[in-house]
């Protein structure tokens, strides 16, 4: 007897209710489980950018030792746990108002480094991000 994909796919579903209930893991949770290194979706390019972060709890003063658009690693004055969610201010120019990040989860710590993963940044802010990394890109680029 052959069986159609939606026989196998209800079989499964009765016997074994949750295979249907699994979601993918994320790219963290695989990385973490396999040890292996995962690609970001974006080049972050090496900046030097004053920088505020501020949680529930804190307030710290760094530097954004790099920057893409989904992320960026930061040297700060404060250490800072994996999981906590801040939002943080990005001074590129003095004569500029900073540019404000509503919501970045920290991803990793070393000390006072880490990587923040950008969850939650308004069009302006995201476009003068683009904005700024193109340019940085163009000056790199013409100094080779």
């Amino acid at each position: 007897m052959l069986l159609d994909e939606e026989s196998i796919v209800n079989w499964r579903s009765r016997s074994h209710p949750k295979i249907m209930q699994m979601k993918a893991p994320s790219k963290a949770q695989v990385s973490r489980l396999t040890g292996r290194f995962v690609m970001r979706p974006y080049r972050r390019i090496p900046t030097w950018y004053m920088s505020y972060y501020m949680s529930g709890n804190c307030i710290g003063k760094g530097v954004v030792t790099n920057l893409s658009c989904t992320g960026m690693r930061v040297l700060g004055d404060h250490a800072i746990k994996p999981g906590t969610e801040l939002t943080v201010r990005l001074t590129v120019e003095e004569n500029r108002p900073p540019i404000e990040v509503e919501r970045v989860a920290v991803q990793w710590v070393k000390e006072y480094e880490f990587g923040l993963k950008i969850l939650l940044i308004s069009r302006g802010a995201a476009k003068q991000i683009r904005e700024l990394l193109l340019a940085q890109a163009r000056a790199r680029r013409n100094d080779l």
